[in-house]
């Protein structure tokens, strides 16, 4: 398949497949573990004990499981070799096992083991898989990423994060490596330098020494870095906004007398007051902070279906106060292309933004865009959740009690795991599947 039939997809309908861990029947009880605790002395690139300042704490999950996907495969992006180019049921990746996150990028997918080691499948045009493909039909099936990474035993990767042509690893002491490119609408405008492809992951450098990244958060060609003092950095493609720090002017003149550097050298997102943050995430072209003052959130980005949670139409250049989440604490934020999905602390799901195909679960009655953000009823009504993701045009959520998990929105690529294939939900539905009986989905 040529590139740009492959970019077509990834376009109109970016992660189309879906990816999942679960614990295995009868497995142990949800664990956590902090991602930012230094195994041992020296995890500081500054050689300094820095964990007094440290103030962000993160949880990632660390029950290791096997990984099921779905959805359509054409390049790779399941995981089950080169016969199987599609699935509307969830089905279980061999060659994988010990896993605690999976990630699906725009067409590709990437897990990371107990053990903080990478493996990556899919489309490897632009070098989103972070290692050699030449065998023939290599890229169908999960191979480790495992030259420019640390050794696993001296520095492993605590968590992954992925967009339409790149990949981002954050290491238990901080460091943070890409591979890939980044893209905007001429083409691909680099990585970390202008016209930069990177076949192998390399370490970003940021603007001052002894900065530790404590999670990545990826959009389509955007990374957003929360490091361990609350500070956000980002780089890649800022066309809508969502880096957070250029404005309009110079974003449409790639830089102006900048040039690239501007979008691909991290710099640091500020607010007004510099409260720190506790938290990030990023949909295809929009970012999200959560500030450690009364759990504000702040948005910037893409706005033109209300998805930033403003109150309006305008996209955002820099951050914004998303005044839609006042009076809640939000556990987890997740946006596609066009609308947002947010978990608050009690476990309730809301949704914002675009309707169109069901992707805000409001039954087929409320299909219209929503500037309010407002719970998702159904069968969510009476679930707590714990984690919610959303793709292009479609959005999932995990049940707390008893690990199911629930799909709503397009279908039309088989990604929702229950219904007729290719049917869209405009109401959450469970997704079903022998590889789901009798496990939880993490």
């Amino acid at each position: 398949m040529t590139r740009s039939r492959k970019r077509a997809i990834s376009e109109t309908e970016n992660n189309n497949n879906a990816s999942m861990a679960d614990s295995g029947a009868g497995g142990p009880a949800r664990k956590t573990a902090r991602a930012d605790t230094a195994a041992a002395a020296g995890a500081s690139s500054s050689g300094a004990d820095s964990a007094a300042v440290d103030k962000v704490r993160l949880h990632f999950n660390s029950t290791p499981g096997q990984v099921l996907t779905l959805g359509e495969g054409d390049t790779g992006q399941l995981g089950l070799g080169d016969e199987v180019l599609g699935r509307k049921r969830p089905a279980k990746v061999d060659r994988l096992s010990n896993v605690v996150q999976a990630v699906a990028g725009g067409m590709h997918t990437v897990c990371l083991t107990a053990d903080g080691v990478v493996y990556t499948f899919g489309c490897n045009d632009e070098q989103a898989l972070g290692r050699s493909t030449s065998e023939d039909g290599s890229e169908y099936l999960p191979g480790q990423v495992g030259e420019g990474l640390p050794d696993p035993a001296e520095d492993p990767v605590v968590h992954i994060s992925a967009g339409d042509s790149h990949t981002a690893a954050v290491t238990r002491t901080g460091r943070l490596y890409l591979w890939g490119t980044f893209r905007d609408s001429n083409g691909i405008i680099g990585l970390t330098r202008a016209k930069e492809v990177s076949a192998r992951p390399i370490q970003l450098e940021f603007p001052e020494s002894g900065v530790r990244v404590a999670k990545t958060a990826s959009g389509a060609c955007h990374v957003v870095c929360l490091t361990r003092d609350g500070r956000v950095f980002t780089l890649g493609c800022g066309e809508q906004g969502q880096l957070g720090r250029v404005n309009e002017r110079l974003a449409g003149a790639h830089g102006g007398r900048n040039g690239m550097q501007l979008f691909l050298g991290p710099r640091e997102v500020r607010i007004r007051g510099s409260p720190y943050f506790t938290d990030v995430w990023a949909g295809a072209y929009v970012s999200f902070a959560k500030s450690a003052k009364k759990g504000a959130i702040y948005a910037w980005g893409l706005n033109n279906y209300y998805q930033l949670g403003t109150g309006d139409l305008e996209n955002k250049f820099f951050p914004a106060l998303a005044t839609e989440f006042s009076g809640k604490q939000w556990r987890e934020v997740s946006t596609g292309q066009h609308h947002t999905v947010a978990l608050d602390e009690a476990g309730q799901v809301y949704s914002i933004g675009r309707g169109e195909y069901g992707r805000l679960g409001r039954g087929p009655d409320r299909q219209e865009s929503s500037g309010r953000l407002e719970p998702i009823g159904g069968v969510l009504a009476s679930l707590a959740c714990r984690q919610v993701s959303c793709a292009t045009a479609c959005s999932f959520c995990v049940a707390e009690t008893d690990g199911s998990a629930y799909a709503w929105g397009m279908g039309s690529n088989k990604q929702l795991g229950h219904g007729d294939e290719d049917e869209d939900a405009f109401l959450p539905g469970r997704i079903e599947g022998k590889q789901l009986e009798g496990v939880r989905v993490l």
